[in-house]
């Protein structure tokens, strides 16, 4: 049992810290579950991009007037398609555990995999409405895009935890965010920069490694290219998996804003005191 509690009102720097305390927290459930649904296909789809890319590299090294028609093959194609039914798979694994994480003292897989079906098709459904309604604002104005993006960061989390059809969960999510805009936005902002050096953290060795073997000249073009390939591939792997500190993030704002609007976890307690 865990005193680790999901519906409270938090600031900025509380849901940063808790996002790390729920992987603390929740580590060998969470891992299992990545483990079995996510990291197989990131894995898969970070070789076959990296494979697209060592082709690529090699090709530029070679000839660069052909290096532009190398990268785009079948291993592209499908690597990036694997890739996007990945991030969806990531998106369910961590939508779901923290929705059995907030009904239960403990998360159980097998829970956990009978809920997923369901959760994988509303969440991708979702995840192409927001795209529609993001895109257009983003090509023509920019700023629009972003804004409409803000707006629909916590649908994920409301498709999940109220068990909502995409297109109620947009609305909910509109009117959840409604007057906290920039809050929601900081919680956005900061969470990535913190995933993405995360992430580089430990790409950064291995680029500053392949740099110096290309400057140098040490190691044949086919053995650079490779070299890049895999780090591509890696770059593709580790930066989706640290991602799952956003989507704690998104979820513990869903929860925040509840409770500043609706004070749903006050009223437990209150009723718990009674």
């Amino acid at each position: 049992m865990n005193d680790f509690k999901l519906q409270k009102y938090r600031d900025l720097g509380a849901i940063l810290t808790d996002s790390f305390v729920y992987i603390r927290v929740h580590y060998k459930s969470l891992g299992k579950a990545l483990l079995l649904f996510v990291l197989p296909f990131y894995l898969i789809s970070g070789v076959l991009v990296g494979n697209a890319y060592t082709s690529f590299f090699s090709a530029l090294m070679e000839n660069p007037d052909l290096a532009g028609d190398s990268i785009i093959g079948g291993d592209f194609l499908f690597g990036f398609l694997l890739l996007t039914l990945s991030s969806g798979a990531l998106l369910t694994v961590a939508m779901t555990h923290i929705q059995l994480a907030r009904d239960n003292d403990e998360v159980v897989l097998s829970d956990l995999i009978e809920r997923f079906g369901r959760n994988f098709i509303t969440l991708v459904a979702l995840y192409i409405l927001i795209i529609l309604a993001v895109i257009p604002g983003l090509i023509l104005f920019l700023i629009p895009g972003i804004y409409i993006a803000i707006k629909f960061f916590v649908a994920p989390a409301v498709a999940v935890m109220e068990n909502k059809n995409p297109f109620e969960s947009l609305k909910r999510s509109w009117d959840l965010v409604q007057g906290h805009w920039w809050f929601t936005f900081a919680t956005y902002l900061v969470m990535n920069l913190v995933t993405t050096f995360m992430s580089y953290v430990l790409i950064i060795p291995m680029s500053i490694f392949i740099g110096f073997m290309s400057a140098s000249g040490a190691g044949s073009n086919e053995a650079i290219g490779t070299g890049m390939g895999v780090f591509y591939g890696l770059l593709v792997v580790v930066a989706s998996l640290f991602s799952v500190l956003m989507l704690i993030a998104l979820s513990l704002q869903y929860f925040n804003l509840i409770e500043r609007k609706e004070g749903i976890g006050l009223r437990q307690q209150i009723e718990e005191l009674g």
